[in-house]
């Protein structure tokens, strides 16, 4: 099996797509943390081409789509809560 790493993912969906929809798709990765409206953090197996063809038909041709693998150097001001999660996913596989 494959190891699972952190992506952060950007999307700006079309206005026909729902939240449910964008849900839909992250539910894919092991686990997921929405930040914002607009910005996931997912934990996945797959790499970001895999997400790109997963997501780009919620965005083509007037949303935007970024995904870029998060690396070990990480620092910030966020909620408890999500550090606690990404601690609980760090080295889980």
């Amino acid at each position: 099996m494959a190891s699972s790493k952190f992506h952060i993912v950007y999307i700006s969906r079309l206005r026909n797509v729902s939240y449910e929809d964008v849900e839909k798709k992250m539910d894919l990765a092991r686990s997921w943390y929405r930040i914002t409206e607009s910005i996931w953090v997912l934990y996945t197996t797959s790499d970001a081409e895999k997400w790109n063809a997963r997501l780009s038909p919620l965005v083509k041709d007037e949303g935007s789509l970024f995904i870029c693998k998060l690396d070990t150097d990480r620092q910030g001001w966020m909620s408890p809560k999500f550090w606690d999660w990404m601690h609980d996913h760090e080295g889980s596989g």
